[in-house]
Order: C-alpha cells, then sequence, then structure tokens
C-alpha cells in the first residue's frame, strides 16, 4: 500500500541583498507590496487534485524570517516534503532556510524549483541539503514525484526531475509544456493569505486584488528575458475558463481586483477580444476591473476600445530604452515611434499607461540612458518603474556578457535589478558610480516630473 506523502510549498523570505549572515527582513520589501505566488497555489491545486496533503507559507508576503518558516513546518506536521519556489536574487535566502530545514527536520525530502533552478539544476542538487530539483512547469513533475516517494516506483521516470543517486546527479529528460492549459484545477487560492494582498489598480486607491495567469510563453526574443528559453511559444487557456476563474474569484474570494501575470496578454487579438466581450456579456466588467502587461507593437486603437469597455484600467508596457541603436541591440523588435503612438492610443482609450524602462545595457553610455530618461519624462505615463540592466542566467544576454568578459560577479545574490550595487555589467563607456547615479536620475525625475504635473493641474483648476 503506497504511503501518503504531506507536502508544504514555501515562497521564502526576502532577505537584504549582502546579507552579512545576520536573520533580517529586507527594508526594501514590504507587506504593502506583497503579491501572491500564483505559481505555488498551482502547484498546490494539482497535489489536492490527486489527494495530497499540500499547505502554502507566503514567508515573502508575511515578512517571515527563516526561524518562524522552520517552526511552521515543524508545528503543521506537513514537512514530509517541502517544495521550494527559487527566484535568482534571493537564491541565498533559499539556500539558508532549506539547510535550516534540513538540520532541524533530516527526513524531509526538498525539492527546489523556479526559473532559477531551471537552468542552475546541475550546481544546486548538487548542495547537500537539496534532494530533488524540478525543471520547468512543475505542476505534474512535483505530483509524480510525490507518488513515487509514496510507492517507492522508480525516480528515473519523472521527466523534468533532477536528483542525486550512489554519488552522482542524474538529470532526467525534460518535460514538455503543458498542452492543454484548460486541464489544470484553478490555483489554490484558499491556502494563501489573500486578504493582505493589494495593489493599485488604476483609480489611486489600494485594494485587494489577485494574480491571475491567462497565458505562458512569449513568441518574441528579447535577450534580457529568459521566458522564450523556458516557454518559447505563448500557450492560451480558453476565455471561458479565463472568465470562469475571473468568477470564482469574485464569488469565493469577495476580489474584484485582477492583476494579470502573463508576458503579453495583447498577442492574439483574437482571444482578448473574446475575452474582453466575454468581461462584458457575463457582467463582470461592472464588478472586476484589471490590468495587464502588452507590447507597444502588440496594441491597436480598437483592442484598447474593447479593453476599456471590458474595464482594463492599467498597461504596463514594456518600453525598456528611449535610444533605437539599444532597442535594436537588446533584441526587443520595437520603434520608437510604437513606443509613442501605444501611449497615446492608451491615454485616447482612457486607460492609464504603465512605462517599464531598463538602463545599462552593454555599450550604452550617458548619452543612451539620458534618452531613456528623456523619453520617461516626456511620455504622457500614469506610472514608470525603473530597473538597472541584469543578465540573469538562462538569457542571450547572460551568455553574451559572459562570453565577453563583462560580468562582475558570479554572485547569484547581487544579481538584483531593482536594488543594484553598480550594476552586474561591466560597461565599456560608462563607470559604475556614474551609472547609479544616471539611475537615481531616471527615478526621480520622472517622480518629480509627476508631482509638478499635479500641483500645475491643481493650480489650473483652482
Amino acid at each position: 500500500m503506497a504511503k501518503q506523502i504531506k507536502c508544504i510549498l514555501i515562497d521564502p523570505p526576502v532577505l537584504p541583498v549582502n546579507l552579512s549572515g545576520e536573520e533580517g527582513i529586507a527594508d526594501a520589501y514590504r507587506q504593502d507590496s506583497a503579491y501572491p505566488p500564483v505559481g505555488l497555489a498551482y502547484l498546490a491545486a494539482v497535489l489536492k487534485q490527486r489527494g495530497v496533503a499540500v499547505n502554502i507559507i507566503d514567508a515573502k508576503s508575511l515578512m517571515l524570517s527563516h526561524d518562524e518558516v522552520i517552526k511552521m513546518v515543524s508545528a503543521e506536521k506537513l514537512a514530509e516534503v517541502v517544495g521550494v519556489t527559487v527566484f535568482t536574487t534571493q537564491l541565498k535566502s533559499v539556500l539558508n532556510l532549506c539547510q535550516k530545514i534540513k538540520e532541524s527536520l533530516p527526513f524531509t525530502m526538498i525539492v527546489a524549483g523556479g526559473p532559477h533552478i531551471h537552468f542552475e539544476h546541475e550546481s544546486i542538487i548538487r548542495k547537500p541539503f537539496i534532494d530533488f530539483c524540478i525543471r520547468g512547469e512543475g505542476e505534474y513533475a512535483l505530483a509524480e514525484l510525490i507518488e513515487a516517494l509514496g510507492n517507492g516506483s522508480n525516480l528515473r521516470k519523472i521527466k523534468g526531475l533532477s536528483f542525486k543517486a550512489d554519488g552522482s546527479v542524474v538529470v532526467n529528460s525534460d518535460r514538455p509544456p503543458i498542452s492543454d492549459l484548460d486541464s489544470l484545477p484553478f490555483p489554490a487560492r484558499e491556502l494563501l493569505p489573500v486578504n493582505i494582498y493589494k495593489a493599485i489598480i488604476g483609480d489611486g486607491e489600494k485594494k485587494r486584488f489577485a494574480a491571475v495567469t491567462a497565458t505562458r510563453g512569449c513568441a518574441f526574443r528579447c535577450r534580457f528575458c529568459s521566458v522564450p528559453h523556458l516557454w518559447p511559444t505563448q500557450r492560451r487557456r480558453s476565455v471561458e475558463n479565463v472568465l470562469d476563474e475571473l468568477e470564482q474569484i469574485y464569488s469565493v474570494h469577495k476580489i474584484s481586483n485582477i492583476r494579470f501575470t502573463d508576458e503579453n496578454l495583447s498577442l492574439n487579438k483574437r482571444w482578448l477580444t473574446g475575452f474582453c466581450r466575454g468581461m462584458i456579456n457575463r457582467g463582470l466588467s461592472d464588478k472586476v476591473a484589471w490590468s495587464c502587461d502588452s507590447r507597444v507593437d502588440t496594441i491597436s486603437e480598437d483592442i484598447l476600445i474593447e479593453m476599456k469597455k471590458a474595464n482594463c484600467r492599467v498597461i504596463f508596457y514594456g518600453i525598456e530604452f528611449g535610444d533605437q541603436s539599444i532597442l535594436d541591440f537588446s533584441g526587443k523588435g520595437t520603434t520608437l515611434r510604437q513606443i509613442h503612438r501605444a501611449v497615446e492610443m492608451t491615454r485616447k482609450a482612457g486607460i492609464f499607461p504603465h512605462g517599464n524602462f531598463m538602463i545599462g545595457y552593454p555599450a550604452e553610455d550617458h548619452k543612451t540612458i539620458g534618452r531613456t530618461i528623456e523619453l520617461a519624462r516626456t511620455l504622457d505615463l500614469d506610472q514608470a518603474s525603473f530597473s538597472v540592466v541584469t543578465p540573469f542566467p538562462g538569457t542571450d544576454l547572460f551568455h553574451y556578457c559572459r562570453k565577453h568578459g563583462m560580468l562582475k560577479t558570479d554572485n547569484w545574490e547581487e544579481f538584483n535589478m531593482f536594488n543594484p550595487r553598480g550594476g552586474i555589467i561591466k560597461l565599456n563607456h560608462l563607470p559604475d558610480e556614474e551609472l547609479m547615479n544616471l539611475y537615481r536620475e531616471a527615478r526621480y525625475t520622472f517622480h518629480f516630473k509627476h508631482i509638478k504635473d499635479e500641483f500645475e493641474q491643481e493650480m489650473a483648476n483652482y
């Protein structure tokens, strides 16, 4: 008779960059910026569907310490298998946590998954406190692993699994992407602290929200992004399946704000039009507000009108750079004209445009970054975010920088695009100090421009 295996899934604590060893929570991460780990909720839903006892600890959003997480794992007695999400910027936190769990609960099997693991599994699996690594999509791989641990079946048959056996590392064959996303159950949001996830969805007021994934993958090849190497084509859930999930979120969890996690929700206009009209036909557009990510070259006036009618409030555009040569070099595949046009059309449609920008790509200098800062300042954006270009593992940019000797460190802990310490890339035309000054200038220029515009508008209305 197969043994019933219990599982707990953890989104690990966020710790300060360059943590010197002491326990602590990063000041930069606040609970009011908490984001639901929808990937873990999908894993949990599949496990529940197969009769596995599972729970989720969102340590990141709850701002828990490592010791608090270990106490929770021990107290709930769900520690036979522990699954941990691994992002590059928090690798040290993850490894510290996993090591402490293994020391406290030596018979617990620790499974690591997530984007960093997909590309760096062979180094991570060699850690003595990591038992298994899951590459790619983990829903069915984790379920099969737990089933195999329960009945003693052959681990070598589980696609996407890396593990240790007889002193050597075993890397099973890759698992193909899930072809029918509708076959997945809705994320197990009942296992998450849904009341703490809050965001501004276009009206200036912070409200409870849920993250929803309608598609997986991206058809574009931006050199700074790892998604094309994880999922090189976009797969879509059916419109009906997504609408059913929104209805469940609204009726069961009483949440009326949705943040789509997709890289580019507007890639397929027929799908998006059907979704927007389905929102209206089901009456969801009167109940639910939503935001999404898009590219400036996959948007049009007609689809923006449909999105506005369906109560889309905010579109996050990956604008990235304000210099055409850097846009081309990065593989973004967009033009400055398309950027201006997309923002203008979005404003005209009554949707708030948000711009995401980066600085510090290879070959950048003061002039190219100045053009990005100027573009952010002059575009009619509602909000903007800025980051320093970071060559994450698996990206074409990472391989380019390594090939040309441009990586300043191999310490994954320093690969932090929003909390950089001089950047990771050695720029030939820009010293570290000047890059950081430009990074601060980009953020402050937009912020104070925004305040100035609001003040002038208030004075005009006075």
